[in-house]
């Protein structure tokens, strides 16, 4: 089972981080060509968008699991720790909510509606790649969102820390 956790992390963060990289190459090599060479890509900067975009929305699940996301909490830090669990059970159950809501309606959205960009064969105007393939990030990032909710949502109502990432952090202050 841990292998498979093992394998699952290393995807999101190479898959993350190699959009993102890629993009942003891409882009700096758009640059060169057109500044440079005189020689614009025609396909650079739409590529490079929808890379940076995928990437950085890869990003927030990797940033979820990792508890690295920006949060306020001044009132939080002063709960006993029975309302802590209360708390990231409430939030993780909004998340569960929001994967959801990412996951039917972007589905619902690209394929299923009488108007989607599935049905409509829309594609995009510099490349012509068929947007429901540029939108199927809507689905896939609920799907994973879902995942990483569901889990904290379990971790908060046994009473454990949000994330394994928490857990060593904690035995590491303990004296």
């Amino acid at each position: 089972m841990r292998n498979r956790k093992d394998i699952y992390r290393a995807v999101e963060d190479w898959t993350s981080g190699s959009l993102i990289v890629g993009g942003l190459g891409l882009m700096l090599f758009g640059v060169v060509m057109r500044y440079f060479f005189g020689k614009p890509l025609y396909f650079g900067d739409e590529l490079s968008l929808y890379m940076v975009i995928w990437g950085a929305l890869l990003g927030t699940v990797v940033a979820l699991r990792d508890n690295a996301h920006i949060r306020v909490d001044i009132l939080y830090r002063y709960l006993p720790e029975r309302w802590k669990h209360r708390m990231n059970a409430f939030a993780s159950a909004v998340g569960i909510v929001f994967s959801l809501f990412l996951l039917v309606y972007g589905i619902k959205g690209i394929f299923l509606d009488q108007h989607s960009v599935y049905r409509l064969k829309l594609s995009s105007l510099g490349m012509g790649i068929e947007l429901w393939k540029v939108y199927l990030i809507l689905p896939i990032i609920g799907l994973m969102f879902l995942v990483r909710f569901v889990q904290r949502f379990v971790r908060s109502v046994r009473g454990l820390p949000e994330t394994e990432a928490d857990e060593g952090a904690e035995a590491e202050w303990k004296p």
